[in-house]
């Protein structure tokens, strides 16, 4: 590669500025049309100085950048749903972080490991670009935070039954 090519941004880099252009220029848009509304006649002189601000991208575009970004960090978590686990932090935890049930999230963890496995079998000259691990697996059986986390909705149960 020359010093001249220039390097290709990540999918997500691109995606996260085309989200960032159209909402910049979106919420300039807005700021354009208030001052307008307003009579703002010293706001409407900078928008006409400046005629770049309400450009950007357009809304689908928009829209497809907005997907890349929630596919790619949906496609993402569960390398820290991972990490959480090895931290030794309970399902409880990881549920709440990502606003849902424990069990939930432990599903979706052994789906995503599954399908982890699944490549790496299939695939075998991939396995190294894959890197799965059969421990990961491992970390969706309960550990002492969950052992934790149990015993005091059991402890809070039983108060509940004696008032």
């Amino acid at each position: 590669m020359s010093a001249e090519e220039p390097i290709a941004k990540h999918p997500f880099t691109q995606a996260r500025e085309t989200w960032d252009a159209w909402s910049m220029a979106n919420t300039m848009r807005t700021a354009f049309a208030q001052a307008r509304q307003q009579g703002d006649h010293r706001a409407l002189a900078s928008f006409e100085q400046h005629p770049e601000w309400t450009q950007g991208p357009g809304p689908l575009e928009a829209l497809r950048a907005n997907r890349t970004q929630v596919e790619l960090l949906t496609g993402w978590r569960w390398q820290a749903v991972r990490d959480a686990r090895e931290q030794g932090h309970a399902w409880a935890e990881v549920g709440e972080a990502l606003s849902t049930t424990p069990e939930q999230a432990r599903r979706d963890y052994l789906d995503r490991i599954g399908q982890e496995r699944h490549l790496a079998d299939r695939y075998p000259d991939l396995a190294p670009l894959v890197r799965y691990e059969p421990r990961w697996a491992e970390l969706a059986e309960p550990n002492a935070a969950d052992r934790a986390h149990q015993q005091r909705e059991g402890t809070e149960r039983e108060a509940g039954r004696d008032r």
